[in-house]
C-alpha cells in the first residue's frame, strides 16, 4: 500500500511513475464513456465504457468495464468485456473476463472461466503490434 518514493533528476516525487516505467498512466474511470478512438504511447487503465479503437503500449481492462472496437498494444490484460479484434504480444484474460473477437498474439494466457469467442492466431515473436499513430478524429465524454 505505501512505497518509497523516488525523485528523478530534475524532477518532483509525483513524477515517479513517469521514472519507473518511462510513461505515463491513464485511467478511464468507471462513470466515463469514452466515444471515439484512443492513441497512446503509454499505459491506459479502463474501468468506464470506451465505443472506439484504442492503440497504446499496456492496456488494463477492468472488471465492469465494456471496450466496444479494436485494441492494438504490447499488453493487454482483460478483466471485464471486450467486443472486437485485439492484437498484442502479450494477452492475459481473466476468469471475469468476457472477449468476443479475433485475438492475435505472441503469448496468451486464458484463466479458468473467462469467456472467449473468436479466432486465436499466434504470431512469430518479435513482431511487433501495428501502431496508428495519427490522432483521434473526436471524442465525445459524458458522465
Amino acid at each position: 500500500m505505501f512505497q518509497k518514493l523516488v525523485r528523478a533528476a530534475g524532477g518532483s516525487a509525483g513524477s515517479h511513475a513517469t521514472a519507473q516505467r518511462g510513461r505515463m498512466l491513464s485511467v478511464i474511470a468507471d462513470d466515463v464513456r469514452i466515444v471515439g478512438d484512443i492513441v497512446t504511447q503509454g499505459e491506459i487503465e479502463v474501468d468506464g465504457q470506451v465505443d472506439g479503437d484504442i492503440t497504446c503500449a499496456t492496456l488494463v481492462i477492468g472488471e465492469g468495464s465494456r471496450i466496444s472496437g479494436e485494441v492494438t498494444a504490447d499488453h493487454v490484460k482483460v478483466h471485464g468485456e471486450l467486443t472486437g479484434k485485439i492484437n498484442a504480444a502479450v494477452i492475459c484474460i481473466a476468469r471475469s473476463a468476457k472477449v468476443m473477437g479475433d485475438i492475435t498474439h505472441e503469448s496468451l494466457e486464458i484463466e479458468a472461466g473467462a469467456h472467449v469467442e473468436g479466432h486465436c492466431i499466434r504470431k512469430a515473436p518479435g513482431s511487433a503490434p501495428v501502431r496508428r499513430e495519427e490522432e483521434p478524429v473526436a471524442v465525445a465524454v459524458t458522465a
